[in-house]
């Protein structure tokens, strides 16, 4: 993966369009922001409702109920809606949607193959997966690219992504499992770091401190794996001395089943995205 040095020309050259307004939407746009990728005034959002634009609105971006708006005014359109309600956009727009529009999919369980089955036969189709943590330009982005998708709209959609996090370009078939990894892995390490800085008040610390501290500890444990390029079982062993103190926390962490569960929870991501994919078929 690379991080654009030409984040200038990208926010010079591009238009882009949000079709829904949720979470997702919201992160990737500020982190967008943030990063100088993109100016306000070269970001189109729509909503259906007037209530739902109020969160977007406070980015000082062009709005519209109509998402017609946003597609004829927009380089790259992010559709991020529900996937219920994706036959329904898609139809909507489809007018609109020119050789020049590259369409980037957010939606868990929606293929390529069924969104350009909607759409005009010279669409440009891009299916991503990534995690909130866009937003603080520390995300992880994975992209597939459908059949109409030129080397040069693929490198302006890595320009993109790259400018709010780690990104990487994959086969579709890989974006189930990337989204059980990493789409949707922040939930999975909040709900650990509750857990150590429950620890830690346990033993007497302030919530603060608990939390500080574990949070500290995990994202320097990620640096070192994503810097040092080491299998993770090996800087674990650089942690464990003979006989110390870690080595018995690991062994209780194993005794209780913390790696199957970590597994088991992927696997359980992965098995809801393919229900709503059948959904959607």
């Amino acid at each position: 993966y690379y991080i654009t040095n030409n984040l200038s020309q990208l926010a010079t050259m591009t238009t882009v369009g949000f079709i829904g307004s949720g979470k997702v939407t919201q992160a990737l746009m500020k982190g967008l922001l943030s990063s100088g990728a993109v100016t306000p005034s070269r970001i189109f959002a729509s909503d259906r409702t007037e209530v739902a634009l109020q969160k977007l609105k406070v980015f000082g971006v062009n709005t519209s109920s109509d998402n017609l708006f946003t597609v004829k005014n927009s380089n790259i359109t992010v559709l991020a809606v529900k996937p219920l309600a994706f036959p329904g956009v898609l139809h909507e727009i489809a007018p609109a949607v020119g050789p020049n529009n590259i369409l980037i999919s957010v939606a868990a369980g929606i293929t390529i193959d069924s969104i350009q089955q909607r759409l005009p036969h010279h669409a440009k189709v891009v299916r991503a997966m990534l995690n909130t943590a866009v937003q603080i330009k520390d995300g992880a982005i994975c992209y597939a690219t459908g059949r109409n998708v030129a080397d040069a709209d693929q490198e302006l959609v890595h320009r993109f992504f790259s400018s709010v996090g780690l990104t990487l370009e994959g086969e579709e078939k890989h974006l189930d499992a990337v989204v059980g990894l990493s789409g949707s892995a922040p939930a999975y390490f909040y709900l650990i770091l509750e857990a150590l800085s429950d620890a830690g008040v346990r033993h007497g610390l302030s919530r603060d401190v608990s939390t500080r501290h574990a949070s500290q500890a995990m994202l320097g444990a990620a640096r070192m794996v994503l810097e040092s390029g080491r299998h993770p079982g090996e800087l674990k062993d650089e942690v464990c001395s003979p006989g110390g103190v870690t080595i018995d926390a690991i062994y209780s962490m194993e005794k209780a089943g913390v790696r199957a569960a970590m597994m088991d929870a992927v696997d359980a991501c992965i098995r809801r995205n393919y229900e709503l994919a059948r959904l959607n078929e």
